[in-house]
This record gives C-alpha cells, sequence and structure tokens, in this order.
C-alpha cells in the first residue's frame, strides 16, 4: 500500500481528499472508527490469550490426574466439564468437529428410497418428500450432514435389512475435516442452574 501523503485522507474509491475539504463530523467519525477498531482489536488478541491459557492450564490439570492414575491420555481432550469444590462453578471442554459426506451417500439414499418403496407399496410421496428435504442441498450446493446422521437415531424397524445397511453406508461415508476446541464458563444461580458467563461483547 503506498503512504498517503500528510494533509490527505483516502475515499472508499481510493481517491486522495484534503483534509480541509472533509466535513468536520466525518473527521470525528473517521478518527473514533480507526480508534474502536485499534482497540477492538487488542480485546480480540486478549481474549486469544485468555482462551490459549485456559486451555493450557486444563490441560495440565488433566496430565495430572492421568498421572495419578497412570493413564496416558494422548492428545487435547475436550467434552467434558470441571466443577469447583461446591458445584457452584464450571469449565467446559468441548470439541466440535467438522464432517463431509463422502460418495456412499448416494447408494444410501438410493437404499432409503427403496426401502420406503417396499414400505408403502409403490412410495407414499409425503414420506419421499421428507427424504428428499433430509437429502437436500443448500444454496452452495452443500449437504446437511448432520439431517442426514439423524436418520441413524430412528428407531426403524426394517425385515429385509435394508435401512440398516443404508445407516451403515451413511457411517461409513463420514470424513472429519477438521476440529474446533471450545472452553465454555458457568456459574450456577439461584435456582441452581447453570448460566453460562458470556465473553461475546454483542450479550452484555
Amino acid at each position: 500500500m503506498n503512504a498517503i501523503p500528510e494533509g490527505f485522507l483516502q475515499d472508499g474509491k481510493g481517491n486522495l481528499v484534503a483534509l480541509a475539504n472533509v466535513k468536520q463530523t466525518d473527521l470525528i467519525k473517521d478518527e473514533f472508527v480507526k480508534k474502536s477498531i485499534e482497540l477492538a482489536e487488542k480485546q480480540q488478541q486478549a481474549l486469544a490469550d485468555f482462551k490459549h491459557q485456559q486451555m493450557e492450564e486444563a490441560d495440565d490439570f488433566l496430565e495430572l490426574l492421568a498421572q495419578e492414575h497412570g493413564v496416558n491420555l494422548g492428545g487435547k481432550k475436550g467434552n467434558l466439564t470441571l466443577r469447583s469444590f461446591d458445584h457452584s462453578l464450571s469449565v467446559k471442554i468441548q470439541i466440535q468437529e467438522r464432517i463431509e459426506l463422502g460418495p456412499e451417500l448416494q447408494i444410501a439414499k438410493e437404499m432409503i428410497d427403496k426401502c420406503i418403496s417396499d414400505w408403502t407399496e409403490g412410495g407414499n410421496q409425503n414420506i419421499k418428500a421428507i427424504v428428499n428435504k433430509v437429502f437436500s442441498t443448500d444454496k452452495q450446493g452443500t449437504i446437511n450432514p448432520q439431517r442426514i446422521l439423524g436418520l441413524r437415531k430412528l428407531e426403524i424397524q426394517d425385515e429385509s435389512g435394508k435401512w440398516q445397511k443404508a445407516m451403515d453406508i451413511i457411517a461409513e461415508s463420514v470424513t472429519t475435516i477438521d476440529s474446533s476446541r471450545f472452553i465454555r464458563f458457568y456459574k450456577r444461580d439461584e435456582q441452581g442452574a447453570d448460566q453460562a458467563i458470556s465473553l461475546d461483547i454483542a450479550k452484555l
């Protein structure tokens, strides 16, 4: 980026405008926004440092606990809750995985369609519409994996075994792309319910 000459501001189109030609209110607004963003970025970094520190301390405690029991944890852990002695405060660490479904999904869809056809003598259109909704894509052409995996939770009795086979194929099609680790903080209220301590500025 080229340096902006002293006594000028650059507008949204990239043009240089002399300060003398900029309204006072626009100058004040420009200064406020720049200072706000600078402070926001500092707070963002402070939160990132805080998260990193708390994760490290939680991992250190888990390692200590593992050593006490003679266990090798082998990697970062998640989906656990640590509580204060009186149980009024808690810290939860969770891992959220981002998954994709492979081409095997098309085979599973064909088997599910066959199941519906067998069960309804030609296929009830309402049931087909529900299944098609589950397998529908968004504007980016992506299928929602959670909707698909939700089918595996259904208690379906199928003597032919096609449904269970389709569910097995869905399970085989799952690939974990990456995972994110979260840490959240809770404080028990007067009614005994855990209330999240929000670190989202929009909720404060």
